[in-house]
């Protein structure tokens, strides 16, 4: 077997040194390739074509001298490492030999040759122009990127990758959203192709400290690389900050925080009406009350500036404005109830409620009465928090009832006819007064608001009836009384002996008129006797 092998050898070579001076072929002496993607071995040739035109052409690469079967025009000639790996890229019979061998290993490394089988002509392998193919891993892809970016400008990262696939370039993704570009350097046969990948992207503050990724898939690897970025941006989130809360007439120290890169450089704390305070990290308030103003602070870098919102101090105090508040009014023998309201911080936390003696009511927020009437005494509520206590004042519930009118209503006569109708409302009633029929009505001579009730006055001369009706109403009722009004006996007498004395006095004025007719006629007679 050796023996045949080496006599076929002889053969070829014998043949080759024939005819060799006519054929000829050009290809790189080495290429570079990178392990997982794809190489391309440019490759022409000639032959001597002596004017003839030839079609069928039969293409065979070899690894080493004749180890291994490349490429094959019969793909069954292929040996199994190159199965469905390899391709000619070119056509033969435009004189392009190219080879392209995909996802490459480093077991590919070595020296191809290739070889020509022309129908009707010839067949030859040029032995004297060997390729030689390397491998490399894929190698690291650096990163470039402004060593500062600042929020909201934008800003570009490169990715700089080497390839040998033309047919099949890697794919690049980054894990930021931005625009996408690429470049690519002029690509020496048979030498790894250069492309820069570019992102253009608007940073913000929440990049800042993050990787920014490129990754690179070649055909069976993929491979990325890292870039921490270092995002400048101005104070973000400023707040100020304190204990949760501080007791009334206590100092306190407030802290202007915020986010921002650079840190800041200079701080402002201001008044809620813009008064600038101080100009320190930290601020101190003396004796706060519950009244203090709110505060603002305002940071500063180098980037910019940003503010807080107004801050209320918690300031902590007993209650006070401490009141029973209910209904404005309850009707007599309906239920109400009261509500213990104070103004304090913490809130109230515990409630008393007193009786107008001193006696405990309750211990709640709310406290009911049931069946209230005008008697019902003043009540009033005791609030509690963590920092102390106060009391409302005595609380008298306003009670709705319609008129009562006392037995003490009553008429006297001195010099006049005086009656007094007491009656107690709530609201205060109306007094309308009639006679013994009805039908003859009186308005009020006069009307005294006492602290419970409304005394009601009619008086009168003569003619004033033996009788009269106090009738008093408001919304929720009415109510009479009929009193009797004595009659004035000295008034009697005076109106007597004042119609005696006009009668009389009617008489002198007759008696005189007839006297002084008679005494006119005696005298006219003794004239006529004469």
């Amino acid at each position: 077997m050796l023996f045949w092998s080496c006599l076929l050898s002889l053969f070829l070579w014998l043949r080759v040194s024939q005819t060799a001076a006519e054929w000829s072929a050009e290809m790189p002496e080495a290429v570079v390739g990178l392990s997982g993607s794809c190489v391309v071995i440019p490759c022409t040739f000639s032959y001597p074509a002596d004017g003839k035109t030839f079609t069928e052409f039969t293409g065979i690469w070899y690894k080493g001298y004749y180890e291994l079967t490349v490429y094959h025009t019969d793909a069954s000639e292929i040996s199994g490492a190159f199965q469905g790996r390899t391709s000619l890229t070119g056509d033969l019979s435009q004189n392009d030999c190219s080879l392209k061998i995909s996802s490459l290993s480093s077991s590919d490394a070595g020296s191809f040759m290739f070889r020509i089988e022309i129908k009707d002509l010839d067949k030859y392998t040029y032995v004297k122009n060997i390729t030689s193919v390397t491998v490399n891993e894929t190698t690291e892809i650096p990163i470039s990127v402004e060593e500062e970016v600042t929020s909201v400008k934008p800003v570009t990262a490169t990715c700089a990758v080497y390839h040998s696939c033309p047919s099949n370039l890697p794919r690049v993704t980054w894990n930021h959203n931005g625009t996408h570009s690429s470049r690519s350097q002029p690509q020496i046969p048979g030498q790894l192709r250069l492309t820069f990948y570019t992102l253009t992207f608007t940073p913000s503050r929440e990049d800042h400290n993050k990787d920014l990724s490129c990754s690179v898939a070649f055909k069976g690897k993929t491979v990325t690389n890292y870039t921490t970025l270092n995002v400048k941006y101005p104070p973000y989130d400023v707040k100020v900050v304190s204990k949760p809360s501080v007791k009334e007439n206590d100092s306190v120290e407030l802290t202007c925080s915020s986010d921002s890169n650079p840190l800041p450089n200079s701080y402002q704390w201001f008044s809620s009406n813009g008064i600038l305070l101080a100009n320190e990290h930290t601020h101190r308030l003396e004796r706060v009350s519950r009244h203090a103003e709110a505060i603002s602070c305002t940071v500063i870098n180098t980037v910019g500036k940003n503010s807080s919102g107004p801050q209320k101090i918690n300031v902590l105090y007993p209650p006070y404005n401490v009141n029973v508040v209910t209904k404005p009014s309850v009707k007599e023998n309906d239920s109400v109830e009261l509500t213990c309201s104070s103004n304090s911080n913490p809130p109230a936390n515990s409630y008393q409620w007193f009786s107008s003696n001193g006696a405990t009511l309750a211990k709640s927020p709310f406290y009911k009465l049931e069946r209230v009437s005008r008697h019902t005494e003043a009540i009033s509520c005791t609030a509690i928090n963590t920092e102390g206590k106060n009391s409302s004042g005595l609380q008298k519930l306003n009670i709705l009832y319609p008129p009562e009118i006392k037995s003490e209503s009553s008429c006297q006569t001195k010099t006049l006819t005086v009656c007094d109708c007491i009656v107690d409302s709530n609201p205060p009633s109306e007094v309308k007064w009639f006679g013994p029929d009805s039908l003859e009505t009186f308005s009020s001579t006069s009307i005294k608001q006492t602290e419970s009730f409304t005394i009601f006055t009619l008086q009168g001369w003569l003619g004033f009836p033996e009788t009269v009706q106090c009738f008093a109403n408001n919304t929720l009722g009415n109510s009479y009384i009929t009193l009797e009004a004595p009659q004035n006996g000295i008034m009697i007498h005076i109106a007597v002996a004042s119609v005696a004395v006009v009668l009389v006095c009617i008489l002198v004025y007759v008696v005189r008129k007839r006297w002084q007719r008679s005494r006119s006629l005696g005298h006219s007679l003794i004239s006529y006797t004469s």
